[in-house]
C-alpha cells in the first residue's frame, strides 16, 4: 500500500483530470470558442462588401453568377443556370437577402447566439455560395490553386459544430436553459 503526503503531484494530477472531465476540457472549448469568434469577424467582413452599393443594387450579379457559360457538364450547368435565373429575377432583392444572411451568421457566430443553428447554417449557405455563385470553381484548369474560399467555410463551419465551439463565451450558456424542448438549437452545455 503506497500512502501518498498532501503535497505529492497526484493531487496536482486530479484537478487536472477533474478539470477536463467531459468530452471537451475548458481549453479546448476556450480555443474552440476564439475560433469561432474569429470566423465570425471574417463573416463580417464578407457580410460587409454584400452591403455595398455595387453588391446591393444587383450590378455585381451578373458577372459573379456567369459561370453556367463555362460549365459543359449538364447538371452542374442546369444547377449553376438555375441560380443565376433566380438571382436574376430579382438582383436587389437576392443580394440584400444575401447581405442580411451572412450579417446575421457574424452575429450569430460572433456572439455564439443558437450556435448549432449558425454552424449548420454557415456551413449549408457557404455550400449554396461555392455552388453557385462560385460555380464549383469550374471549369478546372491548368495553374489552378484551390477550390475558392467558400469550400473551406463548410468545413470550418461543421468543424466548430462538432467542437462544440458555442458551448464557452456564448449568448447560448443563458439561452439554452430558456429554450425547453428547442435547447438543442443551442450549442451544448459544457461538462
Amino acid at each position: 500500500m503506497i500512502i501518498q503526503s498532501s503535497h505529492t503531484p497526484a493531487d496536482a494530477t486530479s484537478t487536472r483530470t477533474s478539470a477536463h472531465a467531459g468530452v471537451f476540457g475548458t481549453r479546448w472549448l476556450r480555443g474552440a470558442a476564439v475560433v469561432r469568434i474569429l470566423f465570425g469577424v471574417l463573416w463580417a467582413f464578407n457580410a460587409s462588401f454584400k452591403w455595398l452599393p455595387g453588391f446591393r443594387g444587383g450590378q455585381t450579379l451578373p458577372d459573379e453568377l456567369s459561370r453556367a457559360a463555362k460549365v459543359h457538364t449538364p447538371v452542374v450547368h442546369q444547377w449553376l443556370q438555375l441560380w443565376n435565373t433566380v438571382a436574376l429575377a430579382n438582383p436587389g432583392l437576392f443580394a440584400t437577402v444575401m447581405a442580411v444572411l451572412e450579417s446575421l451568421a457574424a452575429l450569430a457566430l460572433i456572439f455564439g447566439v443558437l450556435s448549432n443553428v449558425a454552424f449548420i447554417g454557415t456551413a449549408v449557405l457557404s455550400f449554396g455560395i461555392w455552388s453557385g455563385a462560385e460555380g464549383f470553381h469550374l471549369p478546372f484548369h491548368a495553374g489552378m490553386t484551390d477550390l475558392g474560399p467558400s469550400a473551406g467555410y463548410v468545413f470550418a463551419s461543421l468543424a466548430l459544430f462538432f467542437a462544440a465551439a458555442g458551448s464557452t463565451w456564448s449568448v447560448d450558456t443563458w439561452l439554452r436553459p430558456r429554450l425547453g424542448r428547442f435547447a438543442w438549437l443551442a450549442a451544448p452545455a459544457p461538462i
